[in-house]
């Protein structure tokens, strides 16, 4: 037996071997179980690096967070194996990944595992095992991951991976995620600062008729109802700092209290903005942030921030307002200005932090700390920026810049999907900021491909009036978003030109793939391998076109593209027999529409999900040689061309039955 005792002297990793077996052990937990045919040798050594400031990569602002704990390193142990088949012992809160920086956007829906995964992920343990040269795969079961390597390749075990290698130093993973899909309206590119009680009224009926059954539940108020103003306005003393936000200006008379349950009537959630930037004025004038000459710091965007760590100061400037709006029915908050109240104030004057003795990230974290505690059960969304001094308090942060109605928006959300792809339901729910509907048709379809793709938030920010059929036929299809995990644990290149989602429920799984044209992009004929598809046969199926592509085994053919479109096709595995191809319904493709689907004795039966407003069809797939005998399904019509028998089921709520025999 070889004990790798110098590396256990250094921390809490292990690593056994004995006869054809490798174990590998962290903080007394097996990780990591490998079998050999023959005798295992196995080498092994332990990488360091001084940990690095995560970067940001925003246009304006530092270019990186500028913190990193004192003495805080990469630690790394690699293990090199023979071919082996082994287990990966992860907790429920695991998945599958890769850390290949040239991998497509990737996410999974339950259990999965694309064929490009070459590790796992385990959030409860914050670890990351990756195998280096990995000619294998990696199976989700019920004792944790299957890995069976066909050649030697090299173990690579990465400790508290998102806490140092990536960069968030201060992440509190005890946190739960918030997993409910958030989908909705946002005022602020519809109306901007123009926005006005009858506005949101609008969004929230419409909304509520058209969209609410589809998963869209969030009408969220942003800048422009409040009294205060972002620069060059001093506080009167007159009354509580708070009321400047919960007693509104002019253009809502019946109050935020009255609008509040006006939205909550119509079965939708309020949602509200508040920027934490300060005028001068406070009562509590000593929590102010000072410069050395002991005057108030004014930075700008947020102007002037108080000391978190200063309870009365931080109640009167930040808390209490949303303690009020809390109390007045608001239930999903939108906290903005926070990267300014740190890079803008707080890491301005260091020497202020330093005479205190007192910890500017500390004060920051208070801030938000107790920001979620007035709010309660809601949701809390920072803005905007993935700062690390966020993580663990908050359940969203938006991830981007602003965007607006135009290509170049779109294509600037994709950067940031890509770059921060691997914090999403590990972190918190990314928030790639809202779409604008009010595009071309073709590029409002992949505006929504890549947002629901991405399984953060999927709000949208345009007048009512934009939201024709066609548009609201989108929404639709992308609504409600699932709790998706990132297949990516490393930051992508800008402009991603595929994204896949691998999809497991129960037995089945099925890949949906995505093909972006960020420029006009000539056909292409992408390899199962690239797409993370293992080698077989698969039915292909084009969502947006709701065309039957064939069956395909080693490649999957995407159509040229023009800029700003995009295509969507799943791949099913392919049975000898009548099968589920297809739906209209929704992108993900069965997990929100379809139940009970099953195969027996020559019948295809199952339940069909509606929701108003709308008539939803069913694809199947007919082989060769197969015919339908006869359709228990009321309320449907059904038409067949070749092979697809396409059932379109009556407008309605709840489920639809059906069942079609068929025979040789």
């Amino acid at each position: 037996m070889l004990l790798i005792a110098a590396l256990a002297m250094q921390s809490s990793f292990l690593l056994s071997t004995r006869g054809g077996t490798a174990d590998i052990r962290w903080e007394g937990n097996r990780i990591f179980v490998a079998r050999s045919v023959g005798a295992m040798r196995a080498t092994s050594s332990r990488e360091a690096e001084a940990a690095k400031p995560l970067y940001l990569g925003y246009p304006h602002g530092p270019k990186d967070a500028q913190f990193v704990p004192a003495g805080r390193e990469r630690e790394s142990y690699v293990v090199d194996l023979p071919a082996f088949k082994g287990t990966i012992s992860a907790s429920s809160d695991a998945f599958a990944c890769t850390d290949d920086p040239n991998a497509p956007l990737g996410s999974t829906y339950g259990l999965a595992a694309s064929a490009r995964s070459n590790g796992v992920y385990d959030r409860e343990g914050d670890w990351l095992l990756t195998f280096d040269e990995f000619k294998g795969t990696i199976r989700s079961s019920k004792s944790g991951f299957e890995v069976e390597s066909s050649g030697p390749c090299r173990v690579r075990f990465r400790p508290h991976y998102y806490r140092d290698h990536l960069g968030y130093f201060l992440w509190d993973k005890s946190k739960p995620l918030w997993k409910p899909p958030v989908a909705g309206w946002c005022s602020w590119m519809a109306h901007l600062q123009d926005v006005k009680e009858e506005d949101m009224l609008a969004a929230a009926k419409f909304f509520s008729a058209n969209l609410k059954d589809y998963g869209y539940n969030v009408i969220q108020m942003d800048d422009g109802y409040q009294r205060v103003k972002q620069f060059g306005q001093d506080a009167k003393g007159q009354e509580p700092f708070s009321s400047y936000w919960t007693r509104p200006n002019e253009k809502f008379p019946h109050g935020l209290s009255w609008l509040a349950q006006q939205i909550h009537g119509l079965g939708m959630t309020p949602g509200i903005w508040v920027g934490d930037y300060l005028p001068l004025g406070l009562k509590r004038a000593e929590g102010y942030i000072k410069d050395p000459d002991g005057k108030p710091h004014k930075g700008p965007w947020v102007n002037y921030a108080v000391n978190g760590l200063d309870a009365a100061a931080r109640e009167e400037a930040y808390i209490g307002t949303v303690r009020e709006l809390k109390r007045q029915g608001w239930d999903y908050f939108k906290i903005d200005t926070l990267r300014h109240v740190l890079y803008d104030s707080y890491r301005q004057v260091p020497a202020y932090w330093s005479k205190r003795g007192e910890s500017m990230e500390d004060a920051f974290r208070a801030i938000l700390r107790e920001t979620k505690k007035a709010a309660g059960n809601s949701y809390v969304m920072a803005c905007w920026g993935t700062l690390p001094e966020l993580a663990g308090l908050v359940d969203g942060a938006r991830i981007g810049e602003d965007v607006g109605p135009d290509i170049d928006s779109m294509q600037r959300s994709a950067k940031y999907i890509a770059q921060f792809h691997s914090l999403n339901n590990v972190m918190w729910r990314n928030d790639p900021d809202y779409m604008c509907l009010r595009v071309p048709l073709e590029q409002a379809r992949t505006w929504a491909t890549l947002t629901f793709m991405a399984g953060g938030h999927v709000m949208v920010s345009d007048p009512v009036s934009v939201y024709d059929p066609a548009r609201v036929d989108v929404l639709r299809r992308v609504g409600p978003p699932l709790f998706l995990r990132p297949q990516n644990v490393v930051a992508l290149v800008p402009d991603p030109e595929l994204s896949t989602l691998a999809i497991r429920e129960g037995d089945e799984t099925r890949t949906i793939a995505a093909r972006f044209g960020w420029k006009d992009m000539p056909a292409r004929q992408v390899p199962f391998a690239e797409l993370g598809v293992p080698p077989g046969r698969y039915l292909a199926f084009d969502f947006w076109s709701e065309n039957f592509l064939g069956e395909v085994t080693s490649s999957l053919p995407f159509q040229a593209l023009a800029r700003g479109s995009c295509q969507v096709v799943s791949l099913r595995p392919a049975e000898s027999r009548p099968q589920v191809l297809g739906t209209n319904r929704h992108l993900g493709q069965g997990v929100v529409e379809l139940r009970d689907v099953q195969w027996r004795e020559g019948v295809l039966s199952g339940k069909f999900l509606r929701e108003p407003g709308q008539r939803w069809s069913l694809f199947i797939h007919v082989p060769s040689g197969w015919k339908v005998l006869d359709s228990r399904s009321a309320g449907t019509t059904s038409e067949q061309t070749r092979e697809v028998l396409r059932l379109t089921f009556a407008d309605g709520k709840g489920p639809a039955n059906f069942s079609i025999r068929f025979t040789r």
